[in-house]
């Protein structure tokens, strides 16, 4: 009977503990970290879903390139915190999956 409890109670924690994990993790897509101060910036998804090509219809943002399952686009030079927050969310808003990151790249002939 003890034996049972003991088997008992190691399914209940990881139970739990996978519940914990996975609820983690729904808060990992979709909505991009904090997006550094200064530019010039880049966004890239990570397996984008969802209807996400329109969101860099913008003329501050330069055509997008993919490689894998990954795309990336970079900001122009003139571009503001505010254009990198509008961008970012549009993409929040119509992506069904994948993730966003916004980070720097080097000026243009730096």
């Amino acid at each position: 009977m003890r034996a049972i409890r003991g088997k008992i109670a190691v399914v209940a924690a990881l139970v739990l503990a996978l519940a914990l994990a996975l609820t983690a993790l729904v808060g990992l897509g979709g909505q991009p970290q904090q997006e550094p101060q200064d530019g010039p910036w880049a966004i890239q998804l990570t397996d984008p879903a969802g209807d996400w090509a329109s969101c860099f219809d913008d003329p501050l943002v330069t055509p997008p390139t993919t490689s894998g399952s990954t795309v990336t686009a970079v900001f122009v030079a003139d571009a503001t915190e505010a254009d990198v927050d509008r961008v970012t969310d549009c993409l929040a808003d119509v992506m069904t999956g994948g993730s966003i990151q916004v980070g720097t790249v080097a000026p243009a002939g730096a």
